[in-house]
């Protein structure tokens, strides 16, 4: 980070590069932060911290490192493993601002999710094929972490069917839709319409048997919400694909 931008890089187990993510910053904010890593001398802590004698040990925590730059310094404390008892109490308290900061970072203003979700549903194939007059409905924000966001959008098609339907031979009829949004560390993690057709995916939502009455349950939605709130794949979605091959 720096007066004007916060950053927050992600990485696999393997140490390489997935993400970034960026917020803007301010000067006031930034001299607060210079100052408390000077009053809790950070320049003067040990280089590294670890368990001591009679201290718990913990483990699958990972290792934290804390570094410190400007035109005359370089300093980097190293926590391993990652455990707020290790740690002295000043660098506790700058842990737990720079934790806030990534909390900050990794953040989506409802104004940023509805812009991140109505970009995405105007250049998927269901809209981006003949939709038109999106709308949005209902919009709840469930306070994880990160935050999730929840968006209920209706729009038009002008013809039937779902996804891209170019080569297709379709009904020219207007349909209205509905389409449940799920948005989280600033990308969709779920899109469905009208509760059975899979936009992400680009397929049908399965449909299995109710254990108990044998009447048809749709199933996936739910699913597709909870895996929300761990590490999802970057693969890229169909359509990307189709388009660098020139499909679409």
């Amino acid at each position: 980070m720096n007066s004007t931008a916060v950053v927050f890089t992600t990485s696999d187990n393997e140490g390489n590069f997935r993400k970034t993510y960026e917020k803007p910053f301010n000067e006031t904010a930034f001299r607060d932060l210079i100052n408390l890593f000077e009053e809790k001398r950070f320049l003067q802590m040990e280089e590294r911290y670890v368990p001591q004698e009679g201290q718990p040990l913990v483990t699958d925590v990972g290792t934290l490192e804390i570094s410190l730059e400007d035109e005359v310094h370089t300093k980097t404390v190293t926590v391993d493993p990652y455990y707020s008892e290790y740690m002295p109490e000043g660098l506790q308290e700058i842990d737990s601002a720079l934790v806030e900061l990534r909390a900050y970072a990794l953040s989506t203003s409802r104004d940023e999710a509805e812009e991140i979700a109505e970009a995405w549903i105007e250049n998927a194939p269901t809209y981006g094929y003949d939709g038109f007059d999106l709308k949005l409905e209902d919009h709840e924000v469930l306070e994880t972490y990160p935050e999730q966001h929840f968006l209920n959008y209706t729009f038009t098609s002008r013809h039937g069917g779902y996804g891209n339907r170019t080569d297709q031979i379709v009904t020219e009829a207007l349909t209205p839709h509905s389409m449940e949004i799920a948005v989280s560390e600033r990308e969709v993690r779920s899109a469905i319409i009208d509760g059975e057709w899979d936009e992400i995916a680009q397929k049908p939502l399965e449909k299995e048997p109710h254990n108990d009455d044998s009447t048809e349950v749709v199933s996936g939605a739910e699913e597709d919400l909870l895996e929300m709130k761990y590490p999802v794949s970057e693969e890229k979605t169909p359509w990307d694909q189709w388009y660098e091959e020139g499909n679409i």
